[in-house]
């Protein structure tokens, strides 16, 4: 059979903005992508007036939503193939939502039509109700199932044996198991010739339906970015997967994935977190930050407040101004920012709004470099020599 496996697999997480990025965008650049949705707890629902009170915990909040869940990804996603991870959920309802979520978008229909397709993910160490879980689905609905490694399992001597008595433990078509090797942080520390070695020693490399190597090189937060400038940021995922499909080393040139404009490690909720004006904004080989003061800001001298969220409008403005922005009629995106960069619009958005727009203009943009690598990386990201990682 096809891989339903597109050219590109972002990996997204289950919030508003992330979703709302995947919802927006245009039809013929979702028809060249996969994303990998990961269910995450969601943050807990406080007092506005006292942040210290709780109103609702993440499990409640999450337990109470989870029956929409498939409404929700047949309006986010639409009917087009996705992969569903749950390894961020709580171990104690992992497997039964996981269930639900898989049960109740079958009984929405949602694969009314072949080619649709919500594929289940897991990995050799999930617990092994998930992973019952996922096979029993794989097999029953015909969509196989994607097996996720992690960087620090690839390391692991007998990760190949271990890879291989999974299939076989589960009875799996190899044929119909999606192969996804996620390195997580992807920061210079390694050379491409030492990553390629590694996914080298994967068993039966080209026989999977679809081998994806993810990673992400976008920092944590922007704190060691100076305030008030512009920065550019190596998309240093990008680079290493230029090298990876240029690498002899391997028999399949691996499918790129990346984390967009976030982190590839989730944190969770973090209670205080200072959030920062800042714009996000993917260029062919970088990223280009520009990076505000936090939203909260009182110089204690004077007792007076920092600009807040009006820095995002001056961020916006200057951004359009730049020879790498793409112009509004690139995405969603760049159209929302040309919109709030017009010297009349007085309405600044939020920081989930402002994600929404970096993540949609990001995945637009991969989207259209995986589709045809040589022709869209502007000259400045393909061919690169596989040492650019080295320290």
């Amino acid at each position: 059979m096809d891989t339903p496996t597109k050219s590109y697999v972002p990996i997204l997480r289950w919030r508003l903005a992330e979703m709302t990025a995947l919802e927006k965008l245009f039809p013929d650049d979702r028809q060249k992508v996969t994303p990998l949705v990961e269910f995450i707890m969601p943050a807990p629902t406080t007092d506005p007036n006292d942040r210290r009170k709780v109103i609702e915990k993440p499990r409640e909040k999450f337990l109470r939503r989870l029956p929409e869940t498939a409404k929700k990804l047949l309006k986010f996603c639409g009917r087009s193939s996705i992969f569903v991870d749950v390894h961020l959920l709580d171990g104690d309802i992992r497997a039964s939502s996981f269930k639900q979520i898989l049960e109740s978008s079958s009984a929405l229909d949602i694969f009314s039509i072949p080619v649709v397709y919500i594929i289940p993910v897991t990995s050799t160490s999930a617990d092994m109700d998930t992973r019952a879980v996922a096979v029993k689905y794989a097999k029953s609905s015909g969509h196989g199932l994607c097996l996720r490694i992690d960087r620090a399992h690839l390391e692991e001597k007998d990760m190949p044996a271990r890879i291989m008595e999974f299939v076989k433990i589960n009875a799996l078509d190899i044929k119909n198991v999606d192969l996804l090797v996620d390195l997580q942080i992807v920061d210079g520390g390694a050379s491409a010739d030492d990553i390629a070695e590694q996914l080298a020693r994967l068993p039966e490399l080209t026989k999977w339906r679809s081998f994806v190597v993810s990673g992400g090189a976008f920092p944590k937060d922007l704190t060691e970015l100076e305030v008030f400038g512009t920065h550019p940021l190596s998309r240093l995922d990008w680079i290493l997967w230029n090298a990876l499909r240029d690498s002899k080393k391997l028999s399949r040139v691996p499918t790129y994935s990346d984390y967009t404009v976030q982190h590839p490690v989730f944190y969770g909720y973090i209670p205080g977190a200072s959030v920062s004006a800042s714009v996000r904004y993917a260029d062919d080989g970088q990223w280009q930050v520009f990076r505000g003061q936090a939203l909260g800001y009182i110089n204690k001298k004077p007792g007076q407040k920092g600009p807040g969220h009006k820095q995002s409008l001056g961020y916006a403005r200057a951004l359009v101004g730049q020879s790498f922005y793409k112009g509004e009629t690139y995405s969603f995106g760049d159209a929302e920012i040309k919109r709030m960069a017009d010297t009349s619009n007085q309405k600044t958005g939020n920081p989930q709004k402002w994600l929404s727009i970096a993540i949609n203009h990001h995945v637009t943009l991969a989207a259209r470099q995986t589709a045809n690598p040589v022709e869209n990386t502007g000259g400045r990201s393909a061919r690169i020599p596989s040492t650019v990682l080295s320290r």
